[in-house]
C-alpha cells in the first residue's frame, strides 16, 4: 500500500477585517468512498486564537500538522479546509473567512496561500450583519472543498475577505504501486 504523510504548520492570516481574536478551525478532507485510512496524527483541528501578527499578517497561530494516510488509489487527493472565525472580548463568535487548497501530489516543502471568502446572503441577512453583527454562514461547510460529486458553490454569492498562510511537507512512499511515478 502506497502511504502520504503531511507534516507542516498553519502559519497565520492576513487582510481580515477583525483585527484580533482570529482562530482557525481546518479539517483535511478525503474523497468519501475511497477507504483512505488514517495511520497518526489528525485530520482536524483548531488553532488557538491569534497572537498579534507582524510583518503584514494580521495574526500568528503557527499551529502544527502531521497527518499520515494510507493510499489505497490516488482517487481522492486530500484538501485542505478551513473556516476562519473572530472571538471577541464578550466570547462571541463571527465568521470571518471559509477556504480550502488542493494538498500538493509533489514531495516536497510547499508554501500555500489559501484565499478565504464568506457568503454575503440576501438582503435580510446583509440587514442583520450590519446592525446586530450576525453575518452568514454555510449550514453545510463541506461544500467548500467540494468532495462529493453534484455539490458545488456556484450561484453562491461571496466576497473575498482574508488569506490564511499554510507551510506542508509532503512525504509519499510506494506510490509506483498506484501507476504514479516521482
Amino acid at each position: 500500500m502506497a502511504e502520504l504523510h503531511l507534516l507542516g504548520t498553519i502559519l497565520g492570516c492576513s487582510d481580515f477585517k477583525e483585527p484580533s481574536g482570529l482562530y482557525c478551525k481546518w479539517k483535511i478532507v478525503t474523497g468519501e468512498n475511497y477507504d483512505w485510512q488514517t495511520l497518526g496524527g489528525e485530520v482536524s483541528g483548531c488553532t488557538q486564537v491569534d497572537a498579534e501578527g507582524g510583518e503584514g499578517r494580521d495574526g500568528v497561530w503557527d499551529h502544527p500538522i502531521d497527518t499520515h494516510f494510507v493510499i489505497p488509489s490516488m482517487i481522492g487527493w486530500p484538501r485542505m479546509r478551513v473556516e476562519v472565525w473572530s472571538r471577541d472580548s464578550g466570547g462571541s463568535n463571527t465568521l470571518c473567512g471559509y477556504g480550502f487548497c488542493n494538498i500538493p501530489t509533489s514531495t516536497g516543502l510547499h508554501e500555500i496561500d489559501i484565499a478565504t471568502w464568506v457568503p454575503c446572503g440576501g438582503i435580510h441577512e446583509r440587514l442583520c450583519s450590519f446592525f446586530l453583527g450576525m453575518k452568514p454562514h454555510l449550514k453545510d461547510p463541506t461544500i467548500v472543498a467540494h468532495t462529493r460529486p453534484g455539490e458545488s458553490r456556484f450561484g453562491l454569492k461571496c466576497e473575498s475577505s482574508g488569506v490564511v498562510y499554510l507551510s506542508i511537507e509532503v512525504i509519499t512512499s510506494n506510490l509506483e504501486n498506484q501507476g504514479v511515478c516521482a
